[in-house]
């Protein structure tokens, strides 16, 4: 359809306003990573006549295209989420209109140092995006029905057109600090996010964690952020509680709501970061077959015979900026989900529909992050990752352990350019063959050939 989700603290998804989240409010973590041009912002120069304006309304955008491919051959999912073939695609060309708010506290990042203003305020985001990538981000109840995305032969010409996010952002001087977002919004889960923003962000990578695509993308609903009071030059913990319609749904089949509860420290001195982000609420039935979007952990209340298929998915994210030049992020992961329909579609000694709707799954991981900025202009990054799972996803739908290592360099040789190489190796164990496929087909990808997988890409952003 995962931080930090800094994005979207990690999945999609504001996701723009994700950015300052890992643009550490102390100098410390982040001298190293200014670029050379630091006078010029990475976003939103092309409009700055626009930009120019007392209201604080802000346009700004991104294109990014890729190259990727395999030792395997076409299909590259589900290793590589979100690309799915191999070959040149456009993945995404995003706008963003927004105002922000004048706060101490960032909806889905947490608090920063200093006063909490004392006026109330309001802002707002609007974002679209086209691309590829969109077939990810496509909202049960708003744009899946467009004539353009319907869902074409699941390869790199399939470009789709999204409403990404569309909300209202408040500020109250209560409580030390408080905000409330209302609307469609990317998810304030996950340790990486889904656009690709200018670094530092949560998108160092150009493919996805396991624990990423086993997450929500965004929510339609009311999400409030606000802070613990502390005095100046103490740690800081915020919190965030929500209510939701699901997992990428506005409307939600089951028509019940899910709870958001996060917390959020931050040391003193502002190097480590604690991130314990939650979701708990009725999967029933919100896999949506017709539009191919939705959640992407399949229920069906009807096999089952019970309307109330709970689901649970918790994410834990540790961040130590070392100094100047090193970051360290840990991602914790735990899922559960009544009644998958997918852990005994394909895992049972006897394949086939299960008559009692499926069983009790789970999945869980850990994925372990490295960046290392080598001078201003290029970032060497290496994750890890450890994935468990009993086979609940439409994409990833075989029980197994899945490993994964991925290094990249990102060079920005300008402010608003960055050129990503890439190369990650996946493996698995199990009783399957995830991945090797020899055709693309929407999933569940069930023609996998190999349980090894060597991926490379190129990916190139620009700015404006």
């Amino acid at each position: 359809m995962q931080k930090h989700r800094i994005i979207q603290n990690k999945k999609c998804l504001n996701a723009i306003s994700y950015i300052p989240k890992l643009l550490l409010g102390t100098s410390l973590a982040f001298s190293a990573l200014s670029f050379a041009e630091e006078a010029k912002p990475p976003m939103g120069w092309l409009f700055s006549d626009i930009n120019d304006n007392e209201a604080g309304v802000i346009v700004s955008g991104w294109l990014q295209a890729s190259y990727a491919g395999s030792d395997n051959g076409e299909q590259l999912l589900p290793a590589t989420f979100f690309r799915k073939e191999d070959g040149a695609a456009l993945d995404q060309f995003g706008l963003m209109i927004e105002k922000k708010v004048n706060s101490n506290v960032l909806s889905r990042v947490g608090a920063f140092p200093g006063p909490a203003p004392t006026e109330f305020d309001w802002g707002f985001n609007v974002t679209v995006n086209y691309g590829a990538d969109n077939f990810f981000f496509r909202t049960y109840g708003i744009d899946d029905d467009w004539d353009i995305n319907d869902v074409g032969d699941f390869d790199n010409d399939d470009l789709y057109l999204t409403l990404t996010q569309a909300y209202l952002e408040f500020y109250f001087p209560v409580m030390d600090g408080s905000n409330l977002m209302l609307g469609l919004f990317h998810t304030p889960l996950e340790n990486e996010i889904g656009f690709p923003l200018p670094a530092p962000a949560p998108t160092d990578f150009y493919t996805k964690a396991y624990s990423f695509m086993h997450g929500p993308a965004k929510h339609f609903g009311a999400l409030w952020s606000s802070k613990f009071s502390s005095e100046a030059g103490e740690s800081m913990l915020s919190y965030e509680l929500g209510i939701v319609k699901g997992w990428n749904n506005v409307d939600d089949p089951n028509d019940d709501f899910d709870v958001i509860a996060n917390l959020r420290w931050r040391s003193a001195d502002f190097t480590t970061w604690v991130d314990f982000e939650n979701i708990y609420g009725n999967g029933a039935d919100d896999s949506i077959a017709e539009c191919g979007c939705g959640s992407p952990i399949p229920t069906s209340s009807d096999l089952a015979g019970d309307d109330s298929l709970m689901r649970q998915l918790s994410y834990l994210t540790i961040t130590k900026f070392v100094d100047s030049s090193n970051r360290l992020v840990a991602e914790f992961t735990y899922g559960k989900q009544e009644k998958s329909l997918f852990a005994d579609l394909f895992n049972d000694d006897t394949f086939g529909i299960p008559e009692e709707g499926g069983e009790d799954a789970t999945w869980y991981g850990v994925n372990l992050n490295w960046h290392h900025t080598i001078n201003p202009e290029l970032v060497a990054s290496t994750r890890a990752e450890f994935f468990n799972t009993d086979g609940v996803n439409v994409l990833l739908p075989y029980a197994g352990d899945y490993k994964a290592v991925t290094a990249n360099l990102s060079w920005t040789p300008r402010h608003n350019i960055r050129v990503r190489p890439e190369i990650r190796y996946d493996w698995y164990s199990g009783s399957a063959k995830p991945f090797g496929a020899k055709s693309i087909a929407p999933p569940p990808l069930l023609a996998g050939t190999e349980d090894t997988q060597l991926t490379y890409s190129v990916d190139v952003t620009f700015f404006f």
